[in-house]
């Protein structure tokens, strides 16, 4: 199979957090335990492959969408509603104080990439700002274009985001390969809608519980090196 062109998540795969406020530190200052299903919804990971236009109308509706989520969340750790105001401030100082960064192989292979004239996009399920996080991160100028669940108005495995990546790179989904380090939104969703598909397990990493426990016939990789070593593989040989 020929690859064209990369598709590529971004937290998790070009870039990490180094410093980080949570909500779980957040609530524990003041008493308060946040339980599983409530976390999965006020970081999104429970909303992936679900649609939001109503809230991706601009960046003000997605803020405010962002708002309600939190409120939702500290009402269900039985926050006292007098402390409402109180952690939502001190979770957007932790925000503002967050620090992205790439990892240590993603700038090379990122400039090797478009050494060899292929064009990047970056599909993330991230809030309004990825614009913002990928030049927070250095990364801005590395890639061609950048989609976000925000602006698109669904979250991945949704196959309305990866059709706007794909308008962006100007290719057919059988021509590109998507780069991701978690199951159902960089590899399950993907190879649904025709993509090759390369799954990044980083040592360390987060535990990914969206992932199949047998892997057989997947292309998996330790770091992002792992897309040129796929790119340099020799063609199979018909039939092979």
């Amino acid at each position: 199979m020929t690859i064209r062109g990369i598709l590529v998540d971004f937290y998790g795969t070009l870039a990490r957090a180094t410093t980080w406020v949570s909500a779980d530190e957040v609530l524990a200052e003041h008493g308060y335990t946040l339980d599983d299903e409530h976390r999965a919804i006020y970081y999104a990971d429970g909303l992936d492959g679900v649609e939001h236009d109503e809230h991706s109308q601009s960046r003000d509706h997605y803020v405010s969408w962002q708002r309600e989520r939190t409120l939702a969340m500290l009402a269900a750790s039985d926050v006292h509603p007098g402390e409402y105001e109180t952690i939502i401030e001190k979770l957007r100082a932790g925000a503002e104080s967050r620090v992205l960064e790439p990892y240590d192989e993603v700038p090379d292979v990122l400039a090797a990439l478009r050494a060899r004239s292929l064009p990047v996009v970056v599909c993330s399920n991230w809030d309004w700002d990825l614009r913002e996080a990928m030049a927070e991160s250095g990364l801005a100028h590395t890639v061609d274009a950048m989609v976000s669940s925000a602006w698109v108005g669904a979250r991945k495995p949704h196959p309305r985001i990866y059709a706007a990546a794909l308008d962006e790179l100007g290719l057919p989904a059988g021509d590109v390969l998507f780069v991701g380090d978690t199951w159902g939104p960089d590899v399950a969703g993907p190879l649904e809608v025709g993509c090759r598909s390369l799954y990044l397990r980083r040592a360390g990493h987060w535990p990914d519980g969206t992932a199949p426990p047998d892997l057989a016939g997947t292309t998996v990789a330790a770091d992002l090196t792992g897309i040129l070593e796929l790119l340099d593989q020799p063609p199979r040989a018909a039939g092979a």
